[in-house]
């Protein structure tokens, strides 16, 4: 019975109908409650119908009769952390990490059980677990990991040092301090730690992209001639994405565009084959989440809880699809003696979220006590933010930048009605190139340009509809304005701010701080206007799309018109 069971359940999920799979996967649990692959099966639909106690209940079964299955002990504790029970999953991590100590290696057990989005939770357990085993290197370095990723950044970097001394023949250590010192804008010092990576492994991808990053101009003839080789020697498809993405831009810093756009080509061809196949970017799934948004999310809708959020003032949203100068902006807005910057964060999503569980699950059903306790947490999180990252000094506006906020630009305005939105908008074919030349992991649709076109007119999409909507809580700024009129760009921003005119926002350049997206070597320049119109050189590789852009370029132009006339 149970053996039947198991293959049609097992089938039926196969197939995708897991509502059909999971009575006949729940029996087969039942009938043999220690079979690994039904236990993980049946969790996994468990958890999709909704039903995270009773997976967890499963788990606890099957430890009861496996009590030494690491599979079975780090299933359970990722049960238990999705629950808010840290305390038992961590015991159990800490059983787990006794018996099989390689469960903290790269890519095994334990780094697949942490939410991306939610590095906090990560470092509380892992800081206790590096507690219990100190001599664990790879699991001091996946806590460093967290650190960084969760913005604790002086822990980050006695992290980092601790793995240099436990590992000093991994240039992985040197590397991070090098990041974290680029990212705090300390670039001698940075170029040192890469250099040290290099001496440790003088054929090692990363140091020589974060070098070539680090000193912004092309490869010198030596280090061209051993970059050429190592790429063609490459074995792994991660270190050939990093070295054709160290030629591509040495080929740009010589003019060779062409050459440029080949490499850029295979970066991108590898980063998509290194993606599972379900995580790449769906063209038709995309375009209904912003249909369903629109749907729901009208002006009535919105309305309707107006007076929900928080009125705090000071919020200031910077959002705009990436590469569309939404660091420079910040950066820029921080530099106000009264503005704090805190960077890219992902508390609008997760602010959300908390409102939907508290409202059951439905964007049309929110309540209002659920907005404000979503905008209080919201609110909270980016005064951690502000103490974390040892920000000394009272601002009268926190800058949350995180450009795919334009998705949510209608939740920001519930949440806090009295903030001010910023949208930055860049010509789109300077922002499709500009993706398309940027190694992104985590940014999927910029692989393919058809993609990237399909994402930029989407972006379009949403932010018409979210003018019809919020239009007079919405401040545009447009890249190529800001560069060649920066003062009045700026004064424009800040009266959506509420503050007066400072001059310390033309000198972001000098200002310190922790950049830790993209653009952390670019915004450290003074303002410049050499990326306007950079597509150009470019024109042969973007062909595919360039009429696309082309017309949203012309639409811009025509609603940039629009909004301007009096």
């Amino acid at each position: 019975m149970s053996t039947s069971d198991a293959a049609t359940g097992m089938q039926l999920a196969q197939m995708g109908r897991f509502i059909d799979a999971l009575p006949y996967l729940d029996n087969a649990n039942r009938q043999e409650p220690a079979d690994i692959p039904i236990l993980h099966a049946v969790t996994s639909l468990l958890l999709w119908a909704g039903r995270p106690t009773d997976a967890a209940e499963r788990y606890r079964v099957a430890a009861t009769l496996l009590p030494d299955d690491v599979g079975v002990l780090t299933g359970w504790a990722r049960l238990l952390l999705l629950l808010g029970d840290s305390a038992e999953a961590t015991d159990l991590l800490d059983r787990a990490l006794t018996l099989e100590p390689q469960i903290a290696d790269p890519g095994g057990l334990l780094s697949m059980l942490w939410d991306p989005d939610d590095a906090d939770s990560a470092c509380a357990v892992l800081r206790q677990l590096v507690e219990r085993h100190p001599a664990n290197a790879n699991l001091t370095s996946q806590y460093a990991q967290a650190l960084k990723t969760a913005e604790y950044l002086e822990d980050a970097q006695t992290a980092f040092e601790c793995y240099r001394l436990q590992r000093p023949d991994d240039p992985l250590a040197c590397i991070e301090l090098g990041r974290l010192a680029a990212s705090r804008g300390d670039s001698s010092r940075a170029l040192e730690h890469f250099r040290a990576a290099l001496s440790i492994d003088p054929n090692h991808p990363r140091a020589f992209a974060e070098i070539a990053q680090a000193e912004r101009g092309p490869l010198d003839p030596q280090t061209f001639a051993r970059v050429q080789q190592l790429t063609l020697s490459a074995q792994e498809p991660e270190d050939a994405t990093i070295l054709n993405d160290v030629l591509a831009r040495h080929y740009e810093r010589v003019g060779d565009f062409r050459a440029a756009a080949e490499h850029a080509a295979r970066m991108n061809a590898l980063q998509e084959q290194m993606t599972a196949s379900q995580q790449r970017y769906n063209m038709q799934q995309h375009a209904l989440e912003i249909d369903v948004a629109i749907e729901i999310q009208t002006r009535q809708f919105l309305d309707r809880l107006r007076d929900a959020g928080s009125r705090d003032q000071r919020p200031v949203f910077v959002i705009g699809i990436p590469r569309s100068g939404t660091t420079l902006v910040e950066r820029m807005l921080a530099s106000h003696p009264r503005i704090i910057g805190v960077g890219e964060q992902s508390f609008a999503r997760l602010g959300m979220q908390r409102a939907l569980a508290a409202s059951g699950g439905m964007l049309q059903s929110l309540t209002a006590p659920a907005v404000r306790a979503a905008s209080e947490w919201h609110l909270g999180m980016l005064e951690d933010r502000v103490r974390r990252l040892a920000i000394e000094r009272n601002g009268e506006r926190i800058v949350d930048k995180l450009p795919d906020n334009y998705l949510l630009a209608g939740w920001l305005h519930m949440a806090f009605p009295n903030a001010a939105i910023i949208h930055c908008v860049r010509d789109p074919r300077d922002v499709a190139l500009s993706c398309w030349l940027t190694q992104f992991s985590r940014i999927q649709w910029c692989f393919r340009l058809e993609h990237i076109a399909h994402r930029i007119e989407q972006h379009r999409r949403m932010m018409r509809h979210w003018r019809a909507t919020i239009g007079d809580a919405i401040t545009e700024v447009r890249y190529e304005r800001l560069v060649a009129e920066p003062e009045t760009e700026m004064r424009r921003m800040l009266s959506a701010t509420g503050l007066d005119w400072h001059p310390d926002v033309l000198a972001f350049a000098d200002r310190k701080g922790f950049v830790g997206s993209a653009s952390r070597h670019q915004v450290r320049e003074s303002l410049h206007a050499r990326s306007v119109e950079r597509w150009r050189g470019y024109e042969e590789a973007l062909a595919p799309i360039l009429p696309r852009l082309h017309a949203i370029a012309a639409r811009d132009a025509l609603e940039a018109d629009a909004h301007s006339a009096p």
